[in-house]
């Protein structure tokens, strides 16, 4: 669907043209779901080059089975009343038995104290106790041995459940052939278990949820009120009175707090890079216990599982993921279904194990956030391009039967055809002390073998804090001779100098343009100083074709030699610095002034400042305060969260002091303390920096 392109600009503001798109971040974008190219359960818009292959997964009762769909275990709800279009968990229908569904959901009723019955017989007799019709046979207990049996449920997963029921034969179905009525369970013990506090082996450690001695009711009900989220329910009988029980329902409510949902293998029809995701979601109840995590993942085949096939009768028998038929091909499922699971005599190949295809597929990402994935803007796809094939997954999770969120639409930016073929890139040093000016170089390598790329002429590279300088630019052919070496005189932006450019610079990072590259193996590099604030910090790279509105992102990997001590099998992209483990969460602290004097001439009427932030794991709390020498507090700057970074009035206006009390009054004359502190998770920290006050 070339014709109908959307177009994400930094502003947030959603164009919609026909031609060339005028954002850097400019580039087609496929919807998935409602009113996109390809629906929710692969359907595909007519007249789009994108294909949707279903997907295939592996069974969560056998990893070595797998299945094709949407939906493991069927708990998604693709025709929602209240949500069209969208997807979501499903709820447990009013009166429904959830039991009958558990073998397809990977759980299974269980009687462990059973040993009189052959395991076959006990197994046909306890898969007849969860059916949903009646069939004239029962779980008997009418010998030996009854006290003390036990029947263990498992449903598979978490359901909203509010009533376990059983009965024998003759009461909720007639069959007057079988009259044993009389014959239910009088003493019990019904245990439960939410599958989450378990053993450290993995089995439920049981709640005793009620107990029952002389139980007259033959169609006995238990009421879980509130309903509750279990995935365990067990029953104890505490007597030796014979009995039996024709079925065991439970009935429960709500949506499914767990529940997943696998996209099509998208097909983009020629490799393509992933620009940023953005999604549409609704909410039904409370978002505070509700979450949903998407994921992607990125491949150069249409099948992200390897099918592997092994030689019959020999002992650790290597895997083969190719064909049989045609070995320079993989193996595919219908192939592998062929082969016996047990090969025998006549056999030379049997079923291997099925694996993700880590080979030619990337791995799932970790849970894209949501705050950010539901913005104008929306959250860069860490899935590796440029890649042929996209896949996601979504994860509904919910502690609230009535809560959860709903799911319109997946959209994505993508440019094809790609910059290059690979571009791989680098960092040095790659270990340096905290908060401490270091001169770094960064270089990229680009692959270009294909024929089919388009060249790029920017850098973008975010840095976690604002650089210094950028001092230097060299670009290298593929056989090492300078095409351009340029040392910048100025670092005003934009700054345009033989034919190389500061576009801009950021408070966490840069952007530099240059001459276009299309050879292959030229090498970029580009020298700037800047600061580590915290002990790893990741450098990503970009590269855009500006007049293209096409971009590509950096692989971290061998790019070029940088340095004597650039060891070129630990390339990579992230910088360590061990130091700020040991030290102050508090960097450098500046003031504007060593006296500021507040008497309305516009001369250092105000206390400015910058301080930095280091070490901090995700965020911590932050005091900037003004104190006099008798250790009283003058004035509360600011309290609050905040990681690592450098702050100052620049940008936070409110860390300007005018030489106010917090009354508002002027504070008389003298030396003052400026204290910024820093309360960590291990750790706290403060630094003071004096200064005075005069008229």
């Amino acid at each position: 669907m070339r014709s109908k392109l959307l177009s994400w600009c930094a502003s947030g503001v959603l164009l919609i043209w026909l031609g060339m798109l005028p954002c850097a971040e400019a580039a087609e974008v496929l919807i998935l779901g409602k009113d996109g190219q390809i629906s929710w359960e692969g359907d595909v818009e007519s007249g789009v080059v994108f294909s949707a292959i279903d997907p295939e997964y592996r069974s969560p009762l056998d990893p070595t089975v797998t299945e094709i769909g949407n939906t493991p275990s069927k708990l998604i709800d693709f025709s929602s009343a209240d949500f069209p279009g969208s997807i979501l968990p499903g709820r447990v229908g009013d009166g429904e038995n959830i039991a009958t569904q558990i073998s397809e959901r990977g759980g299974r009723l269980t009687a462990p104290t059973v040993l009189d019955i052959s395991d076959a017989q006990l197994r046909t007799t306890l898969d007849q106790l969860i059916t949903a019709s009646p069939n004239g046979r029962a779980f008997e207990r009418k010998g030996n041995f009854v006290l003390g049996t036990l029947v263990v449920l498992d449903l598979g997963g978490r359901f909203g459940v509010n009533q376990l029921r059983f009965f024998p034969r003759n009461t909720v179905f007639p069959a007057p052939a079988t009259p044993f009525q009389g014959d239910f369970l009088k003493n019990f013990e019904v245990s439960i278990n939410d599958g989450v506090v378990l053993t450290q082996a993995g089995n439920p450690i049981w709640e005793l949820y009620e107990t029952q001695t002389n139980n007259k009711n033959a169609v006995t009900e238990i009421n879980i009120d509130p309903p509750r989220l279990l995935r365990f329910l067990r029953l104890r009988a505490t007597s030796s009175i014979p009995f039996e029980i024709e079925k065991l329902q439970v009935f429960g409510e709500g949506f499914f707090p767990t529940a997943r949902y696998i996209s099509p293998v998208i097909d983009m029809g020629s490799p393509a890079n992933w620009g940023r995701l953005r999604w549409l979601q609704q909410l039904a109840g409370s978002a505070n216990l509700v979450d949903m995590q998407i994921r992607s993942r990125s491949g150069s085949d249409p099948n992200p599982l390897a099918y592997t096939r092994k030689r019959v009768g020999l002992k650790d028998a290597e895997e083969i993921s190719l064909s049989v038929n045609n070995p320079t091909e993989p193996l595919g499922r219908r192939e592998y279904l062929r082969l016996p699971e047990k090969g025998g005599q006549s056999d030379e190949w049997e079923r291997g194990s099925v694996r993700d295809d880590l080979a030619n597929w990337s791995p799932w990402t970790s849970p894209y956030s949501i705050e950010d994935g539901t913005s104008a803007i929306g959250v860069p796809i860490l899935s590796p391009g440029p890649r042929r094939y996209i896949q996601f997954r979504v994860d509904f999770l919910s502690e609230d039967l009535e809560a959860s969120y709903a799911l319109e639409q997946l959209s994505f930016d993508f440019t094809s055809p790609p910059l290059a073929d690979e571009i791989l890139g680098e960092v040095f040093p790659r270990e340096v002390p905290a908060a401490t000016d270091i001169p770094f170089v960064y270089a990229l390598r680009a692959d270009m073998t294909s024929g089919q790329i388009q060249g790029f002429d920017t850098l973008e590279l975010t840095t976690g804090t604002r650089v210094k300088s950028i001092e230097r630019i060299e670009i290298l052919d593929g056989v090492g001779n300078a095409i351009i070496d340029h040392v910048f005189v100025t670092q005003d932006r934009p700054t345009v100098e033989d034919q190389v450019e500061i576009v801009s610079i950021t408070d966490d990072g840069f952007v530099v343009r240059f001459p276009r590259v299309l050879e292959n193996d030229s090498v970029l590099k580009v020298h700037f100083v800047s600061r580590v604030l915290s002990f790893s910090t990741t450098f990503e790279g970009r590269v855009l074709l500006l007049a293209e509105d096409a971009f590509q992102g950096v692989v971290a990997g061998d790019a070029a030699l940088l340095d004597d001590a650039d060891i070129p099998f630990k390339s990579d992209v992230t910088v360590l610095s061990p130091s700020v483990n040991s030290g102050s969460l508090v960097g450098a602290l500046d003031v504007s002034t060593t006296v500021i004097t507040p008497n309305g001439d516009s001369a250092n009427d105000h206390l400015k400042m910058s301080y930095e932030i280091l070490a901090v794991v995700g965020e911590a709390e932050v005091t900037v305060e003004i104190f006099n020498l008798a250790g009283q507090s003058v004035r509360r700057l600011f309290v609050g969260l905040a990681d690592n970074g450098v702050y100052n009035t620049e940008s936070q206006p409110g860390l300007s002091w005018d030489g106010r009390n917090d009354e508002g009054v002027l504070v008389p004359p003298g030396l003052y303390l400026l204290q910024v502190g820093v309360e960590g998770d291990a750790r706290s920290s403060a630094t003071v920096q004096p200064f005075g006050v005069a008229y």
